[in-house]
């Protein structure tokens, strides 16, 4: 297996621009008099809820770019052979992915279609499998 090693700034980039994006999504919030830490609201809940799995979609974007990044480098310098069709097959396995989530999400949603958790419960689908990618592709690709 080839290791696939993570840059110290890369590290730096992939922390700092969640957090950045949770502290923005934090103001305009509590700019709304919205506290996500205690929503006291169906609309507050529902908000909250979406700026989670926005957070947890931009980590991976992130993971899902270094990992690329990584291959290209690999296939680009030869220490890797195969790294170039690695990063098709990721490419494609990602889109795959993308669909079974927004379908998944999607099913959780209808369920709850009657009640006024849909949006909440379709974000917290949203956020919880986001997170097992980001935690794959860093496994996976040694990140």
């Amino acid at each position: 297996m080839n290791a696939l090693p993570l840059h110290a700034g890369m590290a730096v980039t992939s922390a700092c621009m969640p957090a950045a994006v949770a502290h923005a999504q934090a103001l305009d919030r509590a700019a709304d008099g919205i506290d996500c830490n205690a929503p006291d609201s169906t609309l507050a809940l529902d908000l909250c809820a979406a700026d989670r799995a926005d957070e947890a979609d931009a980590l991976l974007n992130t993971t899902y770019r270094h990992a690329r990044s990584q291959l290209q480098q690999q296939a680009a310098d030869g220490s890797c052979t195969h790294c170039a069709d690695a990063e098709k097959q990721l490419i494609h396995a990602q889109r795959a992915w993308i669909q079974l989530r927004d379908d998944d999400c999607a099913a959780v949603y209808a369920f709850n279609a009657d009640g006024t958790s849909r949006n909440s419960a379709r974000s917290h689908c949203q956020t919880t499998l986001t997170q097992d990618r980001t935690r794959q592709l860093r496994a996976f690709y040694e990140l």
